[in-house]
């Protein structure tokens, strides 16, 4: 792509990429997005955010041949902090994006009291079902989250992510995928991604709305 976090640094409102820098800023707006009932899946604790510290780390680190390489990209306030993101990962034909493949884009959490690999499996194993049965082992660019602070909702950010990446797989030539919930189905919409029905080879209904954008034509 041509925009970058260079030529983008600094601006309000623009989307940029996430350095290690702003990953203090990044779990507030991880955490506020996962309370109430999502915290006994990501806790709200010294753990919790030593393993998320780790595994933004992992993502801003270097590339690794054994998992999607991942764009974490932000947009800033008027401060230069971050106030929104998104996850993004570039699967590679033939990469593992089901079961337990989680664990090759997330940290290990073993050795983290309060963080428990179960809770995390059942959070993120029934979306790789379904994200496989739409994608299989095709390559793709996978947004596996997109949130915003509270404050800063309502000014159209989460649509510039969805956009960026989005953009990022016109440049690669390839499809993107996401699992939508409820209040996002309007901007996966508007950014062209489909929704896919799967129940019948899910089993019942998956956890969210699994979208797929087309590559370009």
């Amino acid at each position: 792509m041509k925009e970058d976090a260079g030529e983008m640094s600094g601006q309000a409102g623009k989307v940029s990429l996430a350095n290690t820098d702003d990953i203090s800023d990044i779990i507030e707006i991880f955490w506020e997005a996962f309370s109430g009932p999502g915290e006994v899946v990501f806790p709200h604790t010294e753990g919790g955010r030593k393993w998320l510290q780790r595994s933004f780390e992992n993502f801003l680190g270097q590339k690794s041949y054994y998992r999607p390489e991942t764009k974490v990209a932000v947009v800033r306030n008027l401060n230069s902090r971050p106030v929104a993101l998104a996850i993004a990962h570039v699967v590679r034909p033939g990469q593992n994006i089901a079961g337990k493949s989680w664990k090759t884009r997330w940290a290990r959490c073993e050795d983290i009291p309060g963080v428990s690999e179960e809770k995390l499996s059942e959070f993120f194993e029934p979306l790789a079902r379904a994200h496989y049965l739409v994608v299989g082992k095709e390559g793709h660019v996978f947004i596996e989250l997109v949130m915003t602070k509270s404050t800063s909702r309502g000014r159209g950010y989460a649509s510039a992510l969805v956009g960026w990446v989005t953009k990022l797989a016109d440049s690669l030539d390839i499809p993107c995928y996401l699992d939508a919930g409820m209040r996002g189905l309007g901007i996966c919409d508007r950014c062209g991604f489909k929704a896919q029905d799967i129940e019948m080879r899910y089993g019942g209904p998956p956890p969210c709305t699994p979208m797929l954008r087309s590559r370009k034509q």
